[in-house]
C-alpha cells in the first residue's frame, strides 16, 4: 500500500519517532520504546509485536534497512526512517487524535515527543487536540440532551462530558501562558443541574470568547492568556437556544458592568435569548446555589465560593474555567480629602474605612492583603488591628464599600482594581495592590 494511502497510525508512529534522530538496530529502538521513562509504561510492547510492527512500516515505505559490517560475523540491520516517514511523523505529531477510543494512549504518545520538539511543537498539539475535544465534548452534550426526559438516562454520556470537561480544562491550563501572580482570579461554570446546559454553556463560551475578554479588559479586568474559543460569539443559535430563551447567571458583583456589556452581544448573537443576572456577593451567591436556587451559570470572584458550590453539588469541578484576575486598590473619594498616599496610612488613627464583609470576596482579599503588609512590618507595632479599628462599615458586596466611598461617608476604601476604573469619575485611586509575593 502507497505510503500516502496508508490509514492513520498511531503506536507505529511512536516507533518512527525513535529512528527518526539516526539510524538504529531494531532492538536499541525496541529498548527506548519500552523504557519506563519513555513509553514502556503506556504501551507495554512485546517483542514479537514490535518486529511485526517494523515490517509494517517497512511494507509501507516509512522505514528502510541498511547493512552495518561486523567483521567476521553478518553484517547487522539498521533501521532510518525515508522521507515518507518522516513527512508522517511530522503529519502525526501536530493533528490531533481523531477517535476518542485512543485519546489516553495516542495523545500521551504525540506528548512525549512534542515535549521532546519544544514549545512550539507542544502549543501546536495542544491547540489542535482542543479543538477537536471540544467538538466530541459538543457531541456528547447534544445527545445527552436528546435524552433528558428518559429517568436515569444518560448516565454514561455524562461521564464521558465530564471526562472530556476535565481533559479541557487542563488543556486550557497548559495552554495559557504563565503570568505574574495577581490578587484576584474570577471562576465561571455551568451549574451541575442547569435546566439548559447547552445554552448556559454557550454564555460560559462567550465570556471566554475574544469578545467576552474585551469588554472584561475594557472594564479594567486582567483577562485570560487563552481564548479557546474564539468562534463562541459567531455560532448560530442551537435548537436549543430557540425554545429556552433565559440564561440565569448568578456572578460576583464586581462583574455587573463587563457581563452587562458581554449579555448585550451575546444576546445580539443569539436571537430571542436573554440574559437574567443575579450580582452579589460570591460567598452570598453559593450559598443560596447550596440552598437549591435555580441558576444556569456561576461566576465567582473568590476560589472559597466556587469550592462551595462545587461541595454541594450545584457545579462539577472539571467545567470550572479561570476567566479574568484583578487586583485591589484602596479608593477614596474623588479629591482625597484624608491625603491618603501609602499604605500604612490605612493605620492612621480616625481615619474612616469601608471594607467587605468576611462574607464576600472582597472582604476575604482584603483580610489576606492585609495579613500579608503586616507581616512586612507595613503597619508598625499595631499591625493591621490598627486598621480594623479604623474600619466603620462592612459591606455585603463590593459594589455596597464603592458606594460608601462616592457618597463621602469614609474616607477610603478597598475595592477591586476594576471597579475603581469604572467608578473612575466619582473616586480616585491612589495605592494599587497587588498580593505581596
Amino acid at each position: 500500500m502507497s505510503p500516502r494511502r496508508q490509514a492513520p497510525l498511531a503506536i507505529e508512529h511512536a516507533l518512527l519517532g525513535f529512528v527518526r534522530g539516526q539510524p538504529l538496530h531494531a532492538y536499541a529502538v525496541y529498548q527506548q520504546f519500552a523504557a519506563p521513562e519513555a513509553l514502556g509504561l503506556v504501551w507495554p510492547l512485546k517483542l514479537s509485536h514490535f518486529y511485526a510492527l517494523v515490517a509494517k512500516l517497512a511494507q509501507v515505505g516509512y522505514l528502510a534497512t541498511t547493512l552495518e559490517p561486523q567483521g567476521a560475523r553478518p553484517p547487522r540491520k539498521l533501521l532510518r526512517v525515508t522521507e515518507a516517514g518522516a513527512a508522517a511523523f511530522a503529519r502525526w505529531l501536530t493533528t490531533p487524535v481523531e477517535n476518542p477510543a485512543q485519546l489516553r494512549l495516542d495523545f500521551l504518545a504525540r506528548l512525549y515527543f512534542a515535549e521532546r520538539a519544544g514549545p512550539s511543537a507542544i502549543r501546536a498539539l495542544l491547540a489542535a487536540q482542543r479543538t477537536a475535544s471540544r467538538a466530541w465534548r459538543d457531541d456528547l452534550r447534544a445527545q445527552l440532551l436528546q435524552r433528558a426526559d428518559q429517568p436515569d438516562a444518560g448516565l454514561f454520556l455524562q461521564l464521558r462530558v465530564r471526562q472530556l470537561e476535565s481533559f479541557l480544562n487542563w488543556l486550557d491550563r497548559t495552554l495559557a501562558a504563565p503570568h505574574a501572580a495577581t490578587a484576584v482570579t474570577y471562576s465561571i461554570a455551568v451549574a451541575a443541574n442547569s435546566p439548559q446546559p447547552e445554552l448556559a454553556a454557550a454564555f460560559v463560551d462567550y465570556v471566554r470568547s475574544p469578545l467576552g475578554q474585551a469588554a472584561l479588559l475594557n472594564a479594567g479586568f486582567y483577562t485570560a492568556d487563552e481564548s479557546p474559543c474564539a468562534s463562541a460569539a459567531l455560532l448560530a443559535p442551537s435548537p436549543a437556544e430557540r425554545t429556552a430563551r433565559t440564561v440565569s447567571v448568578f456572578a460576583a458583583a464586581s462583574l455587573t458592568g463587563p457581563f452587562q456589556a458581554i449579555s448585550a452581544d451575546f444576546c445580539a448573537a443569539h436571537p430571542g435569548v436573554a440574559v437574567r443576572f443575579t450580582f452579589g456577593g460570591s460567598q452570598g451567591l453559593a450559598e443560596l446555589l447550596r440552598q437549591g436556587a435555580v441558576a444556569d451559570v456561576f461566576a465567582a470572584a473568590h476560589q472559597q465560593a466556587m469550592d462551595l458550590a462545587i461541595e454541594s453539588g450545584r457545579v462539577w469541578r472539571e467545567s470550572v474555567y479561570a476567566f479574568a484576575s484583578n487586583q485591589l486598590a484602596v479608593v477614596t473619594p474623588r479629591h482625597n480629602p484624608a491625603h491618603l498616599t501609602r499604605l500604612d496610612d490605612l493605620a492612621r488613627p480616625g481615619l474612616k474605612l469601608a471594607f467587605g464583609s468576611e462574607a464576600t470576596a472582597i472582604g476575604q482579599y482584603t483580610r489576606e492583603l492585609l495579613t500579608q503588609v503586616e507581616g512586612r512590618g507595613f503597619f508598625g507595632a499595631q499591625g493591621k488591628a490598627a486598621v480594623l479599628h479604623n474600619v466603620v462599615r462592612y459591606g455585603e458586596s463590593v459594589t455596597e464599600v464603592l458606594a460608601s466611598v462616592t457618597r463621602g461617608e469614609v474616607d477610603a476604601g478597598i475595592v477591586f482594581a476594576s471597579d475603581g476604573r469604572q467608578a473612575d469619575d466619582a473616586v480616585y485611586v491612589p495605592i494599587a495592590l497587588p498580593f505581596l509575593n
